[in-house]
């Protein structure tokens, strides 16, 4: 397993940007998903510790022989154990934002992009914005709708991945590789490794038919193999249908191994690439979960990948 096993593993957090505070820490659980859920710091605190407020902003930093920065965090639960110890929970988003506040309005005459931007905007964050269609014009209706599921609703409609980390709205097209980092792991190092294979039918095309702007049914075939893949969608043009159906194609031929593995703690990130060396052959997978376990001593991790 390398040096990794023999060295402590070192964190640091900071409280409302401020690393001089009384947060006596016990032990650290740091949940980062890919997407669709929101990413969770949970603190054990000693029975001794200063206890932060509500919506309170953590910053975690991890290592060993040196400190990464991992997330910011907005406390959103306390809980005690009478005389024993703290229990806060954080989380990526910070919801006093509004981002979860239900809105009725439409957007109109707009870019996608700009669409997202102002959303991100009026929430106070970041944005990290790349796909296809992002320069595409759109109407769009937000009727009793937090800004959060219409992003979530866009990005199904698009194909695309959406998540808010580190004050940071983040819309990126679900196959494309962007900044992606890529981690490697031998098997015979894990803790545990656990694989589950699917028999599935490998589609040589797919057609894909949707509704075209004078109300005619339109066809779009991606491919030239057997079997083909017949379905449906809601498209803007020609050029939508076929990045859905790409997409749609790609994801139909690519889940063919899902798995867990646990092993010692190093610093990774979800929406990564792991390659994967089993019986000395590579094998590449999405990182989609990492729980990462730290006390003062020791430092595992859960990685979720298909």
């Amino acid at each position: 397993m390398g040096l990794e096993q023999y060295i402590a593993p070192n964190f640091r957090l900071s409280l409302n940007g401020n690393s001089e505070h009384n947060l006596i820490v016990n032990s650290i659980n740091f949940i980062d998903y890919e997407k669709d859920n929101v990413d969770i710091l949970v603190l054990n605190l000693s029975i001794n510790s200063y206890i932060p407020a509500f919506k309170d902003r953590i910053e975690l930093f991890l290592g060993r022989n040196n400190y990464y920065f991992m997330g910011a965090f907005y406390v959103s639960s306390i809980k005690e154990d009478y005389r024993q110890s703290f229990t806060i929970e954080a989380t990526s988003i910070n919801y006093n934002k509004g981002i979860k506040t239900l809105k009725s309005r439409s957007f109109s005459n707009m870019t996608l992009i700009d669409i997202l931007r102002s959303i991100a905007r009026e929430n106070n964050l970041k944005t990290k914005i790349d796909f296809r269609l992002s320069n595409s014009i759109e109407y769009i209706e937000q009727v009793n709708e937090s800004d959060s599921a219409l992003c979530h609703r866009l990005a199904n409609s698009l194909f695309c991945d959406f998540s808010i980390k580190n004050d940071t709205l983040i819309f990126l097209d679900k196959d494309r590789e962007f900044d992606r980092h890529t981690y490697s792991l031998n098997a015979d190092d894990c803790i545990r490794l656990s694989l589950e294979y699917f028999d599935f039918t490998k589609y040589g095309s797919i057609e894909l038919a949707y509704t075209g702007s004078e109300g005619e049914t339109r066809i779009i075939k991606v491919g030239d193999g057997e079997p083909v893949f017949k379905t449906s969608a809601t498209a803007n043009d020609d050029t939508h249908a076929l990045q859905i159906a790409t997409s749609k194609l790609k994801t139909l031929n690519s889940k063919s191994i899902k798995g867990d593995l646990e092993a010692i703690g190093e610093v990774m990130f979800a929406g990564g690439y792991l390659e994967l060396n089993m019986n000395n052959k590579m094998h590449k997978f999405l990182i989609t979960q990492i729980n990462h376990n730290i006390d003062s001593k020791s430092w595992n991790m859960k990685i979720y990948f298909e």
